[in-house]
């Protein structure tokens, strides 16, 4: 519509100005002809502020409320990053195979209880090259014990586990075992032998014995080893007693020899041990001289 309007002011205006150029003289036109013509551009500057009142606002100043009218850019505000650290529990302790639990590290310590596969204890300390773990008993008192960490398997946060002191190994207290030694006669039971005497002078029965005797002058030696303690000089004995108490005295022997041993210059090592067939704990000793005559 106002586009329209525009050209209807356009046409008047023109057939104004032909109007007016027919009415004056050719001297006259001529003459009027600058008039006319900023008369018209008036008029058509007038028209275009009319059919378009906003191109009246300077370059400038439309810049400007352009500028205003413009929306406002959305402010851009970066998100935290939240790193989320997992929660570990306390330290605990399994095995694959049932593990001793003991007063210190070593099987030199008191045995305390035992972790067995399937179950679970609290580490609350541990050696420092991690050989051991010192855990929660499962099988208390005392509180605490040391397992072996051969087939220990750790879960949960283990950087706060103390690295601990062990406790003083134990003193072993060795056990009184010991005897006397001393050379008796000869004797003969198919083949010739030399009787020995010996006496418990411990707190210990001893249970077995080995006697090894070299004869230097035949230039033999024989070895016999029994789980009795005769205590007479005998071939044969129908139940001989099966252990030498402490305070007590047997009479032991070794034969095998091809002639009579009297006289001749013999050494003899005597074992004892606490159990059967040499066992358990032994003390050994030694002696040598003249075998004595009957």
């Amino acid at each position: 519509m106002r586009k329209s309007g525009f050209r209807h002011l356009l046409t008047l205006l023109a057939l104004a100005s032909a109007g007016l150029a027919c009415e004056l003289p050719d001297n006259a036109t001529s003459q009027a002809g600058p008039a006319a013509t900023q008369t018209m551009q008036a008029l058509a500057t007038e028209v275009e502020l009319t059919m378009h009142p906003d191109t009246a606002v300077l370059g400038e100043s439309a810049s400007e409320s352009e500028s205003e009218n413009e929306a406002p850019e959305a402010a851009v505000t970066a998100s935290p990053t939240v790193t989320l650290t997992p929660t570990l529990g306390a330290p605990m302790v399994s095995v694959s195979v049932d593990t001793n639990c003991r007063f210190g590290p070593g099987n030199v310590y008191e045995y305390e209880g035992a972790l067995l596969v399937g179950e679970q204890a609290r580490v609350t300390g541990k050696l420092a090259d991690e050989s051991y773990w010192y855990i929660e008993n499962p099988d208390p008192p005392p509180p605490h014990c040391w397992i072996w960490g051969m087939y220990a398997a750790l879960t949960g946060d283990q950087s706060g586990i103390p690295i601990l002191t062990p406790p003083p190994t134990p003193t072993e207290t060795p056990i009184p075992v010991d005897f006397s030694l001393s050379l008796d006669t000869a004797g003969s039971c198919m083949t010739w032998g030399v009787f020995l005497r010996v006496e418990n002078t411990g707190s210990v029965a001893f249970k077995s014995s080995r006697v090894s005797l070299t004869d230097s002058d035949l230039g033999e030696t024989t070895t016999t080893d029994a789980n009795w303690f005769p205590d007479i000089k005998a071939c044969i004995l129908a139940s001989p007693p099966d252990t030498l108490p402490p305070g007590a005295g047997s009479y032991l022997s070794a034969f095998g020899f091809s002639a009579n041993p009297t006289g001749d210059n013999v050494s003899v090592t005597v074992r004892l041990c606490t159990e059967d067939g040499l066992g358990g704990d032994c003390v050994q000793k030694s002696v040598s001289g003249t075998v004595p005559s009957p």
